[in-house]
């Protein structure tokens, strides 16, 4: 039932987009630009603006966004490094590994799994882990011999790092923008989720998975095992408990985000490789999510 109810509407909307590329011609690319200029940063915007908790679990939740970042890359790296991967097969690995499909995955599971009183938590978790979606992973997609000063300006060129500053600016000015600005914010980020798991389909549908297996079940098991032991581990160290223990390992233990596969296509970063990870990680999630769901009650 949790499968039915929670997962399988996830699945259904990126086999339509699978289908949709099977049977039509349209322009993958242009679709991916208006999903990254335009939907992704006004659902950024648009739910940072709407948040409200308290500070106390604003900066718990902060801190725990900033140590699993690094321990996520840290791990990924090094792995990265034992297995002998080239430098576009790191930076797959990277992506695909630490930045979860906080969004589009994990927004509707919790919302599913423990109804609207989670919501203001889930979106909070949801805009703080898209600071290092619309920073570093722009950056770590970006393909070797970049300069650094050459990486922050590309990062600079992706609206999603403006969307996420530009709410913070308001949040932080206590200054509420025009209603027709927000309405115009959220209509567009209604767009961004269900364009994004398209993208996804579109782009497996493209994708012929006749190696790499090994890459792919190495990124799946860090994503889907390791990560909610990490995310376990820092809840309980940062003293999280109750309703927002069980969204942020829920929301974090979810498979390889979609985002990031916009960007290695903007960038040309192995998006074979990113897109089987997230086909991979997505079906073995039905089970270690349902699993999960079940232990956290």
């Amino acid at each position: 039932m949790l499968f039915i109810q929670v997962i399988l509407p996830v699945f259904l909307i990126a086999s339509a987009g699978y289908i949709f590329e099977r049977r039509s011609e349209v322009d993958i690319r242009s679709l991916a630009n208006s999903a990254l200029y335009l939907f992704a940063p006004s659902l950024v915007f648009s739910s940072l603006i709407k948040s409200t908790v308290e500070t106390d679990l604003l900066g718990r939740l902060l801190l725990f966004m900033l140590i699993y970042t690094l321990l996520m890359c840290v791990l990924a790296f090094g792995i990265a490094r034992l297995c002998k991967f080239d430098n576009d097969t790191t930076r797959a690995f990277a992506l695909t590994t630490s930045m979860m499909n906080i969004g589009n995955f994990g927004l509707p599971l919790v919302f599913f799994a423990y109804g609207q009183e989670a919501l203001n938590i889930s979106v909070l978790v949801f805009v703080l882990f898209n600071i290092p979606l619309g920073t570093l992973a722009i950056i770590i997609a970006q393909v070797q011999g970049v300069r650094w000063y050459q990486a922050v300006r590309n990062m600079l060129k992706i609206p999603i790092f403006y969307g996420v500053l530009l709410a913070l600016v308001c949040k932080i000015l206590g200054w509420q923008p025009p209603e027709f600005i927000l309405r115009a914010t959220e209509l567009l980020g209604q767009a961004a989720i269900p364009v994004m798991l398209v993208l996804l389909g579109m782009q497996l549908s493209r994708t012929k998975i006749t190696q790499g297996w090994g890459f792919f079940g190495l990124a799946t098991s860090i994503r889907l095992l390791i990560g909610p032991l990490i995310a376990i581990a820092l809840v309980t160290l940062l003293g999280l408990d109750g309703l927002s223990r069980k969204v942020v390992i829920l929301q974090t233990s979810t498979p390889s985000a979609v985002l990031p596969l916009l960007y290695c296509l903007r960038f040309g970063t192995r998006p074979d490789l990113v897109s089987g990870t997230i086909l991979t990680s997505t079906l073995c999630s039905a089970l270690t999510l349902t699993v999960l769901l079940y232990w956290l009650g």
